[in-house]
């Protein structure tokens, strides 16, 4: 589906709308926080993400887009990502019906959608007087539900002892600590440059146990639902360390992108795969290009790329058995931009990329590393995102370790001669399309070749 402008059609929602459909943002980073579709008005199709018609942006938000397209009636949505979903069902790139009181998952985003006129209702029913009957009737249930207190604590004979566990706090928004990324941007005012990434002081579990129930309360007793333990919130923004990716809570975790991992545990070829790749969705889609199955196919390679992943996913990935079951010659990694795109620093990036080459390291004692650069990203060589992955690059450059860990920056065979990125190359000036991975492939396929003695096993592709 081609990108399109919205047109006049898409506004943001006037207070005094009493028709449409209302789509807001519940989590993610934007400074246009709604949208409105009027009633009997189609418009044209949405783009919302890092790069299109509404930019909504946030740590593993970047590489994924929604489009929402409106009938006058009727809104859809569609997706070619796999982390999008509405209600919990995966978006595919067919328009899929979308009603109200929907939620659209994407990344760590989170649109929820509703109407114009149910929306209004509310918040003129909240600030309607009361019935002086109503005030009468709550007040005299108040009254009885006192009574009955009394009378339970007189049969009893003592009053009920205080619990003795600790209070539950309520946990942060997934997103409420991590820094507003340069990727954020509206018509009307300019993105400001992300702050410095620091961990939460409370964000102290790596994993949270299960939410775990007490046993029913005695006949005798009143109703009661404790939890054994507060749950702890996950590091958001912690670079080197192993964190999954966050689920409807900060301290739940992807249930999709989870089941993405076990898929991959039961990949069938796992045992004989000479080469292993680990990333994002830049490496997902790799696996996909003719030009990868082509030249890599010899190697029989475990791609191992999820969609939105950062360092610290990989982390916890490699430690949740990524790499167990295989006997690889070489792991290649190439991870980094959503970090950067997301707020983080690239000094904590390259530190990321740290973790997992030492992870990896542990796991497979004696493998081989290629680290290949983060590849450029933004249309513009002038984009403030393009310093920081130069930043990031010289620093995983570094990491470089004789007969270890070999590092790769061929992120020029993806520009232009300017410097700026064409969608021919890049689609989203992310990802790259065919022709782009063309080049990717054929930059990164002789190294790959040179550190593997030039071997050509003849087990099957995956």
């Amino acid at each position: 589906m081609p990108s399109r402008r919205v047109g006049p059609a898409v506004r943001s929602a006037p207070r005094t709308e009493r028709a449409g459909i209302i789509v807001t943002v519940a989590r993610g980073h934007t400074q246009q926080e709604r949208w409105v579709f009027a009633a009997g008005e189609p418009s044209p199709p949405l783009s919302i993400g890092a790069q299109g018609d509404w930019r909504v942006s946030g740590p593993g938000v970047v590489p994924v887009h929604l489009w929402l397209s409106f009938d006058g009636r009727q809104l859809f949505a569609a997706s070619g990502e796999a982390t999008a979903h509405v209600q919990g069902r995966p978006l595919g790139s067919e328009l899929s019906p979308v009603r109200a009181g929907d939620e659209l998952r994407f990344g760590f985003a989170l649109l929820r959608v509703g109407t114009a006129e149910s929306r209004l209702d509310r918040g003129l029913s909240a600030a309607r007087p009361r019935s002086p009957w109503l005030l009468a009737a709550f007040g005299a249930a108040l009254l009885t539900l006192a009574l009955a207190g009394v009378l339970a604590i007189s049969r009893r004979g003592t009053p009920p002892e205080p619990s003795s566990r600790a209070p539950v706090p309520s946990p942060p928004p997934a997103l409420a600590a991590a820094p507003a990324p340069a990727s954020v941007s509206t018509d009307t005012a300019p993105a400001s440059e992300p702050a410095p990434a620091t961990p939460p002081a409370t964000n102290t579990a790596a994993e949270a146990e299960p939410l775990t129930l007490l046993a029913p309360p005695a006949d005798d007793e009143q109703p009661k639902l404790q939890l054994l333990k507060p749950q702890a919130a996950f590091p958001q923004n912690v670079a080197n360390r192993a964190v999954p990716r966050v689920g409807e809570q900060p301290w739940l975790i992807s249930e999709p992108w989870r089941a993405q991992h076990e898929r991959q545990l039961r990949a069938p070829h796992r045992p004989r795969a000479k080469v292993v790749l680990l990333g994002d969705s830049i490496t997902e889609g790799w696996g996909f290009a003719p030009s990868y199955k082509a030249e890599l196919a010899k190697y029989s390679p475990l791609n191992l790329g999820i969609v939105g992943d950062t360092t610290q996913n990989v982390i916890w990935r490699v430690g949740h058995g990524a790499l167990d079951g295989t006997h690889p010659e070489l792991v290649v990694v190439m991870i980094g931009i959503n970090n950067l795109a997301g707020g983080f620093t690239p000094e904590a990036t390259a530190d990321g990329v740290r973790a997992i080459v030492s992870a990896t390291q542990s796991r497979l004692p004696g493998i081989r590393v290629l680290l290949l650069a983060v590849l450029p990203a933004r249309e513009k060589a002038s984009d403030p995102l393009r310093e920081r992955i130069r930043q990031a690059n010289r620093l995983i450059a570094g990491l470089a370790s004789p007969g270890k860990v070999e590092f790769l920056d061929v992120g020029s065979v993806l520009l232009e001669p300017d410097g700026s990125i064409s969608k021919a190359t890049l689609r989203d000036f992310v990802h790259p399309t065919p022709e782009g991975f063309d080049k990717l492939t054929g930059a990164v396929a002789p190294r790959i070749a040179a550190l593997l003695g030039g071997s050509a096993p003849s087990a099957a592709a995956q």
